[in-house]
Formats: structure tokens, sequence, C-alpha cells
């Protein structure tokens, strides 16, 4: 069952449907950036909540400016030393 399916079991009176389904995309993004932002899902499950691909969403999450990795103090260190 796909995150928007949940959503409209949970709240059939909201209608979430529009022409192009604009608003049900926004808010799947919204929710798989905010996820995938916090390291609680990876790319490839944010794309698919989003219904696109791994590169597609990793596009997204570019142009939202946020990070595909993010290093822990340790790796930083190590990758400066290297440098």
């Amino acid at each position: 069952m796909t995150f928007v399916e949940v959503l409209k079991d949970k709240a059939p009176e909201v209608t979430l449907h529009t022409r192009d389904n604009i608003i049900e995309r926004e808010i799947a993004e919204i929710v798989a950036l905010h996820l995938y932002s916090q390291g609680h899902i990876s790319s490839g499950t944010a794309g698919n909540i989003i219904g696109i691909s791994r590169i597609e969403f990793l596009q997204i999450a570019g142009k939202e400016k946020i990070p595909m990795y993010e290093y822990s103090e340790e790796e930083l260190a190590n990758e400066l030393q290297v440098l």
C-alpha cells in the first residue's frame, strides 16, 4: 500500500485529487523529502513513495538542498586528512 493510499484510508473525507493529482504528488514529495533528510528512509524508498525513480528523487532532493550523504565528524576528519 502506498503512502497516498494509506492517507486516503485514514482520511477518506479529504479529497486529494485534482485534475493532475498535483496535491497528492506534493504531499508524497514533502513526506518523502522529510523522511529521507532525517535518515529514516533510503533514496529508493523515497522515490517509490512519490512514484519516481531513485535518480529522479535525488535530483529533487538536490534542488531542495538536501544532501545525498551526510558525513559524520569522524568520516569528515578522515576525508580531510586524505586531502
